[in-house]
């Protein structure tokens, strides 16, 4: 772990479990609040409350384990050091655990995205009261204490006032769901997602629903979600992501790698939800090597398939039919056919996406095929598009009333038909040597466009 602040800064306080016990630090949160009137509001499952606000000594708190802002970093430090969670949690308020938190908030107080570290800097004073349960353990407000520490360690003249730090105390029977409810409320519901990271968030939904048994209703309402079915859209991402860190790169846990991927996996697994489920399985490879070449990719891949709805309808089988015929996995007979993939041919392609060593060159082939499909798809609706566009002029020349049109119009709306009258017999070929050329009007240059470019598609088509 590696902090954000210069190395050669003196290392910031940090309270320590075994210098103050448990039970000192609640006593003495206790006694600062004591008589003091309730002035802030805090959001629990009930409705707000107003919850008395002291200034203590910094030395009281400890930071959150379970903190969502962290939860990926610490789970992929956990896997590189062996470690587990039970142990962590068990550790919680040691030295050692309170100063790795310690480095990786103040990595994240010092985001640019949120400067935290900057503006407490820059103001010099703190405006808003930590939020802490009875024990001192900050439930929001981890990271303005890890930028206060490591200012007040950096200058304690310019900073002393960040010796003491305002905390509005939770009562001390607030029960552990509460308690994630206000973290919820406060920090990771959908107007603060971006801060809290995409991952972190669906690592923290999943204990909430998994470990803890909280209620899905429960929750919804705590992150402001429209239904409980968000829920489990957004455990299921994150289950999908995880399989691609384990099953396709051999990296669990390693989330940093795809901190910039929620819109893919998001995508991917709306996708193959919506696939027949024999089709899953090669998509969902082909997805983890698409998400994996996507920096080398010159498009946006979110509007591609599979991480955005198919055009058309056909492309997953098209793609995949063309993709396994240009391999050699299904042969002549088997491409040109609708019938549905054989089972074995599927299984190779699932096989063949699922090779890192050949994903740039099959995620290449793979867009490459889908364009290709998509054109021809294109080129085939061209003559359709063509005669809805003529049937519509028809319908809007029977709307319009002959005594609403001058001479001038007139004359103007006969050379459009004439025109017409001359493609269409082209078209059709009753009179091909008479092809009429159209005027500079606006309605024939659109009908004779897509004209030109149809006849020119079935010329090409033919000498190949």
């Amino acid at each position: 772990m590696s902090a954000s602040s210069d190395a050669t800064e003196p290392s910031p306080p940090v309270a320590s479990g075994e210098s103050m016990p448990r039970q000192t630090r609640r006593a003495r949160l206790a006694a600062a609040i004591e008589g003091v009137a309730p002035t802030h509001y805090a959001p629990l499952p009930g409705g707000l409350v107003q919850l008395p606000v002291a200034r203590v000594s910094q030395s009281l708190l400890l930071y959150r384990v379970d903190n969502g802002r962290l939860v990926a970093e610490l789970a992929e430090h956990l896997h590189d050091a062996g470690r587990d969670w039970e142990a962590l949690r068990a550790d919680a308020e040691s030295e050692a655990v309170q100063r790795e938190l310690h480095e990786l908030l103040m990595a994240a107080a010092a985001d640019p995205r949120g400067p935290i570290l900057q503006e407490l800097e820059r103001q010099g004073t703190q405006t808003e009261p930590l939020l802490v349960d009875a024990d001192g353990i900050v439930i929001n407000g981890n990271r303005r204490l890890a930028a206060m520490r490591t200012l007040l360690a950096r200058d304690r003249h310019r900073f002393a006032s960040f010796e003491e730090v305002l905390v509005a105390v939770l009562p001390a029977d607030t029960p552990p769901e509460d308690i994630e409810f206000v973290e919820a409320a406060l920090q990771m519901a959908p107007e603060t997602k971006l801060g809290y990271g995409w991952i972190n968030r669906r690592i923290k939904l999943r204990r909430q629903r998994d470990e803890l048994k909280l209620p899905p209703d429960w929750i919804a309402r705590a992150y402001q979600f429209e239904d409980t079915g968000q829920l489990d859209r957004e455990i299921a991402e994150l289950a999908l992501a995880e399989a691609y860190l384990d099953e396709h790169c051999r990296t669990p846990d390693h989330y940093a790698v795809i901190a910039d991927a929620e819109a893919l996996f998001a995508g991917l697994a709306a996708q193959l939800d919506a696939l027949p489920e024999h089709l899953r399985a090669v998509w969902r490879a082909a997805g983890f090597a698409m998400i994996e070449m996507r920096e080398r990719v010159n498009a946006p891949l979110d509007r591609e398939y599979p991480f955005a709805d198919p055009a058309p309808k056909f492309l997953p089988v098209a793609t995949l039919r063309r993709f396994a015929h240009e391999r050699g996995i299904l042969g002549d007979e088997t491409a040109a056919g609708d019938a549905p993939l054989p089972g074995e041919a599927l299984e190779s392609l699932r096989l063949v996406f699922a090779a890192r060593e050949d994903s740039a060159r099959n995620v290449q082939d793979l867009l490459d095929i889908m364009a290709r499909v998509q054109e021809e798809h294109r080129e085939r609706q061209q003559p359709n598009i063509m005669l809805r566009r003529i049937q519509d002029i028809r319908k809007r020349m029977d709307r319009l009333d002959p005594a609403r049109l001058n001479e001038a119009q007139q004359r103007q709306l006969r050379g459009e038909i004439a025109a017409i009258q001359a493609q269409a017999a082209y078209l059709l070929g009753e009179h091909p040597e008479t092809r009429f050329e159209q005027s500079k009007t606006t309605m024939v240059k659109a009908v004779s466009a897509y004209l030109r470019r149809w006849r020119a598609q079935r010329r090409d088509g033919g000498r190949q």
